[in-house]
């Protein structure tokens, strides 16, 4: 076999719930599919996660965060990108911070998905301290992977369920760019009636771009968690945005829409294992 060139590395920083999946439980094999190394530290270790489930078990990993990320660090270990998403307490937002200090080269992306809220309101256990939070993190990110609710908290906007015209939508990614990050892309936008998409928008060239799909009736759960891992780990591997949203966004696709015709639990997230071949397939097409 000829000489492979190394494989890009990744941090991933999100909590781990064991049933229900999201987070660490879709990063860790989505990251790998698209030809990535997936490093982990888990924020917090749940039984199932926050949105549909009752009485989960919750252990709070933050004393471990911190020590991970400098045993890494005296081992001379390099990364290419550091992805985050949920995080338990806005006191992990300093602690994350310290990580990205110890764990950032020169070339490094910081990726942060303010995942803290959806559909107008707060996840379990969270609330606006969380807000602040995440503006301090993104100040140290290039690239966001924020919904529609989380753009608001985090710009002080009117939250608005429905059709967003695109000048309101335009209005989030200039207010979010005042953050700082050179990449922002916000999910769950929808521009008409039936369709609902990602618009993001390059701030070093301007570029715009979005892409949208027939919306399908009630929540599909860790749907945002598949869309920015796939999207983190393209972008991580060198794809352009363009290449990235839509590569990404047609396997959050298919996996939604498996996952209503297979009429499995919600709560229990998407179907993406069936989704891989084709989007690792697309992968392999892209860098080859």
């Amino acid at each position: 076999m000829k000489k492979l060139p190394k494989l890009p590395r990744m941090a991933a920083v999100h909590d781990l719930s064991c049933l229900g999946k999201c987070s660490l439980t879709v990063a860790l094999p989505i990251v790998s599919a698209t030809g990535v190394e997936c490093c982990c530290i888990p924020t917090a270790l749940l039984s199932t996660h926050t949105g549909g489930f009752t009485d989960w078990t919750f252990t709070d990993l933050s004393g471990d965060i911190v020590p991970i990320a400098e045993h890494w660090h005296s081992l001379g270990v390099g990364f290419d990108a550091i992805y985050s998403g949920y995080l338990a307490s806005e006191a992990q937002g300093k602690l994350l911070e310290r990580a990205i200090e110890l764990l950032r080269g020169e070339n490094t992306l910081v990726i942060v998905d303010p995942a803290m809220a959806d559909n107008g309101r707060y996840y379990a256990n969270l609330g606006e301290t969380m807000t602040e939070c995440f503006r301090g993190l993104i100040k140290k990110a290039d690239i966001i992977t924020p919904n529609m609710t989380e753009a608001c908290f985090l710009t002080g906007m009117e939250y608005r369920p429905g059709v967003h015209d695109e000048a309101y939508v335009t209005e989030l990614i200039d207010r979010l760019s005042e953050l700082g990050p050179s990449l922002v892309a916000i999910t769950g936008v929808s521009t008409e009636n039936g369709r609902v998409g990602i618009v993001a928008r390059d701030n070093r060239s301007g570029k715009m771009c979005s892409v949208m799909n027939k919306t399908l009736d009630g929540m599909f759960h860790g749907s945002g968690d598949v869309f920015a891992s796939a999207f983190a780990a393209l972008l991580t591997r060198g794809a352009t945005l363009d290449d990235a949203l839509d590569t990404a966004e047609e396997f959050v696709t298919a996996a939604i829409e498996r996952t209503a015709a297979r009429a499995t639990p919600r709560r229990n997230g998407l179907d993406f294992e069936g989704a891989l071949p084709d989007y690792i397939d697309t992968c392999r097409k892209l860098f080859e």
